[in-house]
């Protein structure tokens, strides 16, 4: 077995200090690596509060240390609803990320980029919200950006919620695609190095339509003002699959 490259995640910035170091610094000091990837939230351009990613503040040490964001979308009370919710929440999605990085630095960077919605499990995952929310990413963040940049739809929901993915996998008979898995199974709680990567402790029940690209093995990290630890899937290529399609941040210190 493999461990792979180590990520994280975060609901503050990682601009935060803990015992006077930054998470950034604290996430590599665990890691022995910098983090290839760092998840954040996007919800719409008018959302305040640090839970979202707050680019003039975050974009320059993520940009010194090389590590790429990694794009939640969160509307957790939303995900069981109607395909019509579904549709409304993805353009502000798609609309948030693009005005946070700019439509041309994206399309420098390579045009596709992966979103991962939020499910926690309260509520699961409706096929319905999934089918709306999936397609209209992809479409509407194609339409505004007059085909420059494609939002990718991806989803993010811990291995035991067997009704979230089995959406997902009933979307994709109905040729509703999904770009990625980010599954949640913590082996830990706490700041703890990566596990070996297995797949039968991974892999939902439910035979999904996509690759798992990221493993969550651990919550809370320095408790709630931290991070979640996570590594990517070391059985493929992870740089195409995962790392060319989330954003190194342009250099705004200056």
């Amino acid at each position: 077995m493999a461990t792979g490259g180590p990520g994280a995640d975060s609901s503050v910035l990682v601009t935060n200090q803990i015992q006077g170091k930054a998470l950034v610094q604290l996430a590599t000091e665990l890691f022995g690596q910098t983090p290839g990837f760092w998840g954040r939230y996007f919800t719409s351009v008018s959302t305040s509060g640090n839970v979202e990613y707050r680019h003039l503040k975050e974009n320059p040490i993520l940009r010194q240390n090389r590590i790429r964001v990694l794009p939640i979308a969160r509307q957790t009370r939303n995900v069981n609803g109607t395909q019509a919710q579904g549709s409304t929440d993805a353009e502000v999605n798609s609309e948030d990320l693009i005005a946070t990085f700019g439509q041309e630095y994206l399309a420098s960077q390579g045009s596709q980029f992966l979103m991962f919605l939020d499910v926690e499990g309260s509520p699961s995952l409706s096929s319905a919200y999934f089918s709306g929310w999936a397609d209209t990413l992809t479409a509407h963040s194609t339409d505004v950006t007059d085909g420059n940049v494609k939002i990718l739809p991806c989803v993010y929901a811990t291995r035991s919620d067997t009704t979230t993915w089995q959406a997902i996998a009933d979307c994709a008979d109905q040729g509703i695609v999904c770009c990625g898995a980010w599954v949640a199974r913590w082996l830990h709680h706490g700041c703890a190095a990566p596990d070996d990567w297995d797949d039968a402790k991974i892999q939902p029940t439910v035979q999904l339509p996509c690759d798992v690209l990221v493993w969550q093995y651990s919550d809370d990290c320095w408790g709630g003002g931290g991070f979640d630890c996570d590594q990517a899937n070391p059985n493929i290529d992870i740089d195409q699959a995962l790392l060319s399609k989330l954003v190194l941040p342009p250099d705004t210190s200056t």
